[in-house]
Protein backbone atom coordinates (compact mmCIF):
# COMPACT_ATOMS: atom_id res chain seq x y z
CA UNK A 1 0.00 0.00 0.00
CA UNK A 2 1.46 3.46 -1.18
CA UNK A 3 2.24 5.60 1.65
CA UNK A 4 2.45 9.69 1.74
CA UNK A 5 5.08 10.85 3.02
CA UNK A 6 4.65 13.65 5.62
CA UNK A 7 6.85 16.68 6.24
CA UNK A 8 8.88 16.90 9.10
CA UNK A 9 8.19 19.93 10.88
CA UNK A 10 10.91 21.99 12.21
CA UNK A 11 10.19 22.08 16.29
CA UNK A 12 11.25 23.76 18.85
CA UNK A 13 11.10 23.94 23.40
CA UNK A 14 9.63 20.54 24.22
CA UNK A 15 8.57 19.24 20.93
CA UNK A 16 10.27 15.72 20.07
CA UNK A 17 12.48 15.77 16.71
CA UNK A 18 11.41 13.54 14.37
CA UNK A 19 13.82 10.36 14.15
CA UNK A 20 15.82 11.35 10.98
CA UNK A 21 16.23 14.34 12.01
CA UNK A 22 19.61 16.06 13.58
CA UNK A 23 18.98 18.87 15.78
CA UNK A 24 18.79 22.57 15.38
CA UNK A 25 22.18 23.98 15.72
CA UNK A 26 22.11 26.18 19.38
CA UNK A 27 21.08 29.74 18.98
CA UNK A 28 23.47 30.45 21.58
CA UNK A 29 26.42 28.32 19.91
CA UNK A 30 29.78 30.85 18.51
CA UNK A 31 28.97 29.65 14.70
CA UNK A 32 25.32 31.01 15.23
CA UNK A 33 26.60 34.35 16.40
CA UNK A 34 29.04 34.53 13.87
CA UNK A 35 26.96 34.08 10.93
CA UNK A 36 24.65 36.86 12.88
CA UNK A 37 27.51 39.27 12.57
CA UNK A 38 28.36 38.51 9.11
CA UNK A 39 25.01 39.39 8.32
CA UNK A 40 24.88 42.29 10.05
CA UNK A 41 27.81 43.57 8.14
CA UNK A 42 26.29 42.50 4.97
CA UNK A 43 23.27 44.41 5.71
CA UNK A 44 24.70 47.87 7.23
CA UNK A 45 26.20 47.80 3.42
CA UNK A 46 23.00 47.36 1.37
CA UNK A 47 20.49 49.73 -0.04
CA UNK A 48 18.91 50.90 2.87
CA UNK A 49 22.08 52.35 5.23
CA UNK A 50 23.90 53.18 2.32
CA UNK A 51 21.49 54.34 -0.29
CA UNK A 52 18.61 55.55 1.53
CA UNK A 53 20.23 56.23 4.95
CA UNK A 54 22.77 58.74 3.36
CA UNK A 55 20.58 60.22 1.11
CA UNK A 56 19.89 63.34 2.71
CA UNK A 57 22.92 64.12 2.52
CA UNK A 58 23.47 64.43 -1.44
CA UNK A 59 19.99 65.68 -2.40
CA UNK A 60 20.94 69.11 -1.87
CA UNK A 61 24.42 69.35 -3.82
CA UNK A 62 23.45 66.72 -6.55
CA UNK A 63 20.24 69.16 -7.09
CA UNK A 64 22.07 72.27 -7.33
CA UNK A 65 24.43 70.99 -9.88
CA UNK A 66 21.93 70.04 -12.26
CA UNK A 67 18.93 72.24 -11.13
CA UNK A 68 16.61 70.33 -10.56
CA UNK A 69 13.35 70.50 -8.01
CA UNK A 70 13.05 69.10 -4.56
CA UNK A 71 10.98 66.54 -6.13
CA UNK A 72 13.44 64.77 -9.05
CA UNK A 73 16.16 63.28 -7.43
CA UNK A 74 14.04 61.35 -4.69
CA UNK A 75 12.97 59.88 -7.89
CA UNK A 76 15.62 57.11 -7.53
CA UNK A 77 14.79 55.76 -4.80
CA UNK A 78 11.00 55.65 -6.15
CA UNK A 79 12.30 54.15 -9.21
CA UNK A 80 15.08 51.52 -7.77
CA UNK A 81 11.58 51.07 -5.08
CA UNK A 82 8.91 50.07 -8.14
CA UNK A 83 11.88 47.56 -9.89
CA UNK A 84 12.45 45.93 -6.78
CA UNK A 85 8.47 45.44 -6.34
CA UNK A 86 8.56 44.19 -9.58
CA UNK A 87 11.88 41.81 -9.57
CA UNK A 88 11.39 40.84 -5.66
CA UNK A 89 9.25 37.62 -6.46
CA UNK A 90 12.17 36.41 -9.05
CA UNK A 91 14.94 37.28 -6.57
CA UNK A 92 13.27 35.55 -3.57
CA UNK A 93 12.37 32.40 -5.30
CA UNK A 94 16.07 32.31 -6.85
CA UNK A 95 17.26 32.67 -3.23
CA UNK A 96 14.82 29.88 -1.90
CA UNK A 97 16.15 27.41 -4.89
CA UNK A 98 19.26 28.31 -5.56
CA UNK A 99 20.45 29.14 -2.30
CA UNK A 100 21.06 32.46 -0.79
CA UNK A 101 24.76 32.28 -1.57
CA UNK A 102 24.76 31.60 -5.44
CA UNK A 103 22.68 35.08 -5.29
CA UNK A 104 23.94 37.14 -2.60
CA UNK A 105 27.59 37.30 -3.70
CA UNK A 106 27.27 37.66 -7.73
CA UNK A 107 24.63 40.37 -6.08
CA UNK A 108 26.80 42.71 -3.60
CA UNK A 109 29.54 43.19 -7.24
CA UNK A 110 26.26 44.46 -8.91
CA UNK A 111 24.79 46.19 -6.32
CA UNK A 112 28.62 48.03 -5.57
CA UNK A 113 28.19 48.23 -9.63
CA UNK A 114 24.77 50.49 -9.75
CA UNK A 115 25.78 52.56 -6.41
CA UNK A 116 29.61 53.59 -8.38
CA UNK A 117 27.22 54.61 -11.89
CA UNK A 118 25.57 56.94 -9.57
CA UNK A 119 28.65 59.27 -9.84
CA UNK A 120 28.59 59.23 -13.49
CA UNK A 121 25.19 61.42 -13.39
CA UNK A 122 25.28 64.17 -15.91
CA UNK A 123 21.48 65.62 -15.74
CA UNK A 124 20.08 63.33 -17.44
CA UNK A 125 16.96 62.67 -15.64
CA UNK A 126 16.78 59.58 -18.57
CA UNK A 127 19.98 58.09 -16.94
CA UNK A 128 18.53 58.76 -13.56
CA UNK A 129 15.45 56.88 -14.31
CA UNK A 130 18.05 53.97 -15.99
CA UNK A 131 20.91 53.13 -13.06
CA UNK A 132 17.87 53.56 -10.50
CA UNK A 133 15.96 50.89 -12.07
CA UNK A 134 18.73 48.62 -12.27
CA UNK A 135 19.86 48.97 -8.75
CA UNK A 136 16.43 48.44 -7.35
CA UNK A 137 16.21 45.09 -8.27
CA UNK A 138 20.25 44.05 -7.62
CA UNK A 139 19.90 45.62 -3.99
CA UNK A 140 17.38 42.98 -3.11
CA UNK A 141 19.91 40.69 -4.16
CA UNK A 142 22.25 41.20 -1.35
CA UNK A 143 19.54 42.95 1.08
CA UNK A 144 17.10 42.19 3.71
CA UNK A 145 15.38 39.10 1.45
CA UNK A 146 18.25 36.92 1.65
CA UNK A 147 19.65 37.96 5.07
CA UNK A 148 16.48 37.49 6.55
CA UNK A 149 15.93 33.54 5.08
CA UNK A 150 19.56 33.25 6.67
CA UNK A 151 18.93 34.39 10.28
CA UNK A 152 15.52 32.51 10.05
CA UNK A 153 17.19 29.00 9.62
CA UNK A 154 19.48 29.98 12.37
CA UNK A 155 17.45 31.61 15.00
CA UNK A 156 13.93 30.07 16.10
CA UNK A 157 12.59 30.73 19.72
CA UNK A 158 14.58 34.60 19.76
CA UNK A 159 13.84 34.41 16.01
CA UNK A 160 12.03 37.98 16.64
CA UNK A 161 15.15 39.69 17.90
CA UNK A 162 17.33 38.45 15.96
CA UNK A 163 15.80 39.49 12.63
CA UNK A 164 15.44 42.67 14.36
CA UNK A 165 18.62 43.14 15.69
CA UNK A 166 20.37 42.27 12.34
CA UNK A 167 17.56 43.99 9.86
CA UNK A 168 16.64 46.60 11.95
CA UNK A 169 19.74 47.58 14.45
CA UNK A 170 22.27 47.23 12.03
CA UNK A 171 21.18 49.56 9.42
CA UNK A 172 20.15 51.92 11.92
CA UNK A 173 23.74 51.71 13.35
CA UNK A 174 25.81 51.77 10.12
CA UNK A 175 23.34 54.65 8.69
CA UNK A 176 25.00 56.64 11.54
CA UNK A 177 28.47 56.15 10.78
CA UNK A 178 27.92 56.65 7.08
CA UNK A 179 26.26 60.05 7.69
CA UNK A 180 29.47 60.71 9.77
CA UNK A 181 31.44 59.51 6.69
CA UNK A 182 29.71 60.50 3.52
CA UNK A 183 29.70 64.25 4.98
CA UNK A 184 33.29 64.12 5.58
CA UNK A 185 33.68 62.74 1.47
CA UNK A 186 30.84 65.12 -0.05
CA UNK A 187 33.40 68.20 1.37
CA UNK A 188 36.21 66.48 0.45
CA UNK A 189 36.12 64.68 -2.78
CA UNK A 190 32.45 65.46 -3.63
CA UNK A 191 29.16 63.75 -4.40
CA UNK A 192 30.61 61.95 -6.81
CA UNK A 193 33.80 60.57 -5.08
CA UNK A 194 31.44 59.66 -2.67
CA UNK A 195 29.36 57.77 -4.36
CA UNK A 196 32.60 55.85 -5.66
CA UNK A 197 33.95 55.11 -2.23
CA UNK A 198 30.83 54.02 -0.59
CA UNK A 199 30.81 51.62 -3.79
CA UNK A 200 34.74 50.31 -3.12
CA UNK A 201 33.14 49.78 0.67
CA UNK A 202 30.36 47.38 -0.35
CA UNK A 203 33.41 45.53 -2.38
CA UNK A 204 36.26 45.37 -0.06
CA UNK A 205 33.92 45.07 3.38
CA UNK A 206 30.64 42.93 2.89
CA UNK A 207 31.79 40.83 -0.09
CA UNK A 208 34.96 38.87 1.81
CA UNK A 209 32.69 38.85 4.82
CA UNK A 210 29.64 37.31 2.86
CA UNK A 211 31.82 35.10 1.51
CA UNK A 212 33.66 33.90 4.76
CA UNK A 213 31.26 33.58 7.43
CA UNK A 214 27.61 33.97 6.22
CA UNK A 215 25.98 30.73 5.17
CA UNK A 216 22.80 29.24 6.00
CA UNK A 217 21.93 26.33 8.77
CA UNK A 218 22.76 23.15 7.48
CA UNK A 219 19.09 22.09 7.83
CA UNK A 220 18.10 24.79 5.69
CA UNK A 221 20.67 24.52 2.92
CA UNK A 222 18.99 23.56 -0.19
CA UNK A 223 18.40 21.92 -2.17
CA UNK A 224 18.23 18.59 0.57
CA UNK A 225 19.96 15.57 -0.16
CA UNK A 226 17.80 12.69 -0.94
CA UNK A 227 16.83 10.53 1.49
CA UNK A 228 17.52 13.62 4.16
CA UNK A 229 14.29 15.15 5.68
CA UNK A 230 13.24 18.63 4.35
CA UNK A 231 12.07 21.18 6.89
CA UNK A 232 8.92 22.33 5.80
CA UNK A 233 7.29 23.50 9.17
CA UNK A 234 3.91 25.30 8.70
CA UNK A 235 4.58 26.85 5.20
CA UNK A 236 2.40 28.55 3.11
CA UNK A 237 2.46 28.72 -1.18
CA UNK A 238 3.38 32.60 -1.85
CA UNK A 239 -0.09 32.64 -3.92
CA UNK A 240 -1.73 31.64 -0.74
CA UNK A 241 0.23 34.30 1.35
CA UNK A 242 -0.09 37.05 -1.38
CA UNK A 243 -4.47 36.22 -1.27
CA UNK A 244 -4.58 36.61 2.31
CA UNK A 245 -5.68 39.67 3.97
CA UNK A 246 -2.75 39.37 6.89
CA UNK A 247 -0.15 40.05 4.34
CA UNK A 248 -1.52 42.95 3.03
CA UNK A 249 -2.28 44.36 6.54
CA UNK A 250 1.28 43.84 7.64
CA UNK A 251 2.12 45.49 4.39
CA UNK A 252 -0.17 48.63 4.23
CA UNK A 253 1.01 49.24 7.98
CA UNK A 254 4.64 48.91 7.36
CA UNK A 255 4.70 50.82 4.47
CA UNK A 256 3.03 53.92 5.33
CA UNK A 257 5.30 54.13 8.40
CA UNK A 258 8.43 53.93 6.04
CA UNK A 259 6.84 56.08 3.86
CA UNK A 260 6.22 58.76 5.95
CA UNK A 261 9.76 58.16 8.15
CA UNK A 262 11.71 58.39 4.89
CA UNK A 263 9.67 61.14 3.11
CA UNK A 264 10.45 63.64 6.25
CA UNK A 265 14.02 62.03 6.83
CA UNK A 266 15.12 62.59 2.97
CA UNK A 267 13.37 66.22 3.74
CA UNK A 268 14.75 66.78 7.30
CA UNK A 269 17.71 69.42 6.28
CA UNK A 270 15.20 71.61 4.64
CA UNK A 271 12.34 71.04 6.44
CA UNK A 272 13.97 72.10 9.77
CA UNK A 273 15.32 75.05 8.20
CA UNK A 274 11.75 76.45 7.18
CA UNK A 275 10.72 75.76 10.94
CA UNK A 276 13.84 77.81 12.05
CA UNK A 277 15.82 74.63 13.41
CA UNK A 278 19.64 75.39 13.21
CA UNK A 279 22.21 73.20 11.48
CA UNK A 280 23.45 72.25 14.52
CA UNK A 281 20.65 70.63 16.05
CA UNK A 282 19.42 69.36 12.41
CA UNK A 283 22.73 67.15 12.34
CA UNK A 284 21.96 65.94 16.38
CA UNK A 285 18.45 65.30 15.05
CA UNK A 286 19.51 63.20 12.08
CA UNK A 287 21.90 61.34 13.95
CA UNK A 288 19.87 60.35 16.80
CA UNK A 289 17.09 59.11 14.33
CA UNK A 290 19.90 56.65 13.61
CA UNK A 291 21.46 55.72 16.26
CA UNK A 292 18.21 55.38 18.38
CA UNK A 293 17.52 52.34 16.04
CA UNK A 294 19.20 49.50 17.07
CA UNK A 295 18.17 50.23 20.82
CA UNK A 296 14.05 49.85 19.64
CA UNK A 297 14.48 47.06 16.86
CA UNK A 298 16.17 44.57 20.00
CA UNK A 299 13.42 45.85 22.25
CA UNK A 300 10.30 45.93 19.05
CA UNK A 301 11.73 42.05 18.33
CA UNK A 302 11.65 40.48 21.82
CA UNK A 303 8.34 42.21 22.56
CA UNK A 304 7.28 40.19 19.50
CA UNK A 305 8.88 36.95 20.99
CA UNK A 306 6.66 37.40 24.11
CA UNK A 307 4.12 38.92 23.45
CA UNK A 308 0.64 36.67 23.21
CA UNK A 309 -1.02 38.35 20.67
CA UNK A 310 0.72 40.64 17.56
CA UNK A 311 -1.94 42.80 17.34
CA UNK A 312 -0.12 44.41 20.87
CA UNK A 313 2.84 45.70 18.78
CA UNK A 314 1.07 48.56 17.18
CA UNK A 315 2.17 50.60 20.11
CA UNK A 316 5.69 50.12 18.16
CA UNK A 317 3.64 51.18 14.77
CA UNK A 318 2.42 54.15 17.30
CA UNK A 319 6.46 55.56 18.02
CA UNK A 320 6.56 57.72 14.45
CA UNK A 321 3.07 59.44 15.46
CA UNK A 322 3.75 60.63 18.65
CA UNK A 323 7.75 61.57 17.49
CA UNK A 324 5.97 63.40 14.44
CA UNK A 325 3.90 65.75 16.82
CA UNK A 326 6.49 65.81 19.17
CA UNK A 327 8.53 67.28 16.51
CA UNK A 328 5.81 70.22 15.32
CA UNK A 329 6.11 72.08 18.53
CA UNK A 330 8.08 75.55 18.64
CA UNK A 331 10.91 74.00 20.70
CA UNK A 332 14.21 72.58 19.00
CA UNK A 333 14.23 70.11 21.65
CA UNK A 334 10.85 68.76 20.96
CA UNK A 335 12.37 68.16 17.32
CA UNK A 336 15.43 66.78 18.71
CA UNK A 337 12.97 64.23 20.45
CA UNK A 338 10.42 63.54 18.15
CA UNK A 339 12.75 62.73 15.29
CA UNK A 340 14.52 60.58 17.45
CA UNK A 341 11.13 58.62 18.34
CA UNK A 342 10.45 58.56 14.44
CA UNK A 343 13.53 56.72 14.38
CA UNK A 344 12.76 54.90 16.95
CA UNK A 345 9.50 53.23 15.45
CA UNK A 346 10.73 53.23 11.87
CA UNK A 347 13.89 50.92 12.91
CA UNK A 348 11.58 48.39 14.91
CA UNK A 349 8.54 48.31 12.17
CA UNK A 350 11.85 47.35 9.68
CA UNK A 351 12.76 44.84 11.98
CA UNK A 352 9.47 43.26 12.32
CA UNK A 353 8.30 42.88 9.03
CA UNK A 354 10.68 39.59 8.28
CA UNK A 355 9.35 38.24 11.33
CA UNK A 356 5.90 38.78 10.67
CA UNK A 357 5.64 37.10 7.43
CA UNK A 358 8.32 33.95 8.63
CA UNK A 359 5.83 33.51 11.97
CA UNK A 360 2.72 34.09 9.37
CA UNK A 361 3.46 31.65 6.37
CA UNK A 362 6.57 29.37 7.17
CA UNK A 363 10.26 29.26 5.74
CA UNK A 364 10.36 27.09 2.91
CA UNK A 365 8.55 29.83 0.42
CA UNK A 366 10.49 33.00 2.88
CA UNK A 367 12.66 34.43 0.66
CA UNK A 368 10.06 34.51 -2.59
CA UNK A 369 7.21 35.99 0.07
CA UNK A 370 9.91 38.62 2.00
CA UNK A 371 10.73 39.30 -1.32
CA UNK A 372 7.30 41.21 -2.07
CA UNK A 373 7.22 42.60 1.41
CA UNK A 374 10.06 44.06 1.19
CA UNK A 375 9.77 45.24 -2.64
CA UNK A 376 6.49 47.17 -1.41
CA UNK A 377 8.72 48.35 1.58
CA UNK A 378 11.83 49.96 -0.39
CA UNK A 379 9.08 50.95 -3.06
CA UNK A 380 7.23 53.12 0.00
CA UNK A 381 10.72 54.41 0.89
CA UNK A 382 10.93 55.93 -2.52
CA UNK A 383 7.23 57.40 -2.94
CA UNK A 384 7.71 58.99 0.33
CA UNK A 385 10.74 61.80 -0.31
CA UNK A 386 8.80 62.06 -4.11
CA UNK A 387 5.45 62.40 -2.33
CA UNK A 388 6.46 65.12 0.30
CA UNK A 389 8.83 66.86 -2.46
CA UNK A 390 5.55 67.15 -4.70
CA UNK A 391 3.49 68.43 -1.96
CA UNK A 392 5.82 71.00 -0.85
CA UNK A 393 6.16 72.74 -4.33
CA UNK A 394 2.45 72.54 -4.37
CA UNK A 395 1.60 74.19 -1.36
CA UNK A 396 5.15 76.24 -1.01
CA UNK A 397 5.74 74.79 2.66
CA UNK A 398 6.08 71.71 4.55
CA UNK A 399 3.94 72.95 7.28
CA UNK A 400 1.00 72.33 5.10
CA UNK A 401 2.02 68.87 4.65
CA UNK A 402 1.41 67.43 8.28
CA UNK A 403 -1.87 66.73 8.21
CA UNK A 404 -1.18 64.21 5.63
CA UNK A 405 1.90 62.43 7.60
CA UNK A 406 -0.82 62.54 10.35
CA UNK A 407 -3.36 60.89 8.64
CA UNK A 408 -1.06 58.14 6.95
CA UNK A 409 1.07 57.22 10.68
CA UNK A 410 -2.49 56.97 12.33
CA UNK A 411 -3.93 54.11 9.58
CA UNK A 412 -0.94 52.42 10.28
CA UNK A 413 -1.63 52.09 14.26
CA UNK A 414 -5.33 51.12 13.12
CA UNK A 415 -3.66 48.20 10.84
CA UNK A 416 -1.42 46.92 13.26
CA UNK A 417 -3.63 46.94 15.88
CA UNK A 418 -5.96 44.27 13.77
CA UNK A 419 -3.38 41.57 13.06
CA UNK A 420 -4.48 38.53 13.86
CA UNK A 421 -2.92 35.60 16.43
CA UNK A 422 0.18 33.66 14.50
CA UNK A 423 -0.91 30.29 13.37
CA UNK A 424 -0.41 27.07 15.28
CA UNK A 425 2.88 25.73 14.61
Amino acid sequence: MHRVKEPIRLMSGDDRLAPQESPAPSEASRQAMTVAIACSICMGFSFAPVFIGTFPLFLEPVSRQFQWSAAIFPQAMLVSGLTGVLFGPLVGRLIDKLGVRKVLLPGLIAWAATLAAMSFLNGSVALLYVVSAVMGPVAATCGPVALAKVVSSWFDRSRGTALSAVLGGSVAIFTALLLVLARVLIHDIGWRGAYLALASLVVFIALPVSFFFLKEAPQSSPPPKEGMPIPAGRDVTPMAAFASRTFWTVILASTLVCAACGGLASHFLPWGEERGVSSATATVALTLYSLVGPFSALIAGAAADRLPHPGMLAIVFALPLVGFLAALTPWEWGVVLGFTLMGAGFAAVAGLLPMFTSRYFGLANASTIFGVAVGFTTLSLGVGPVVLGVLRDKWGNYTSTSPVMVGALLLAIVLASTLPRYPSR
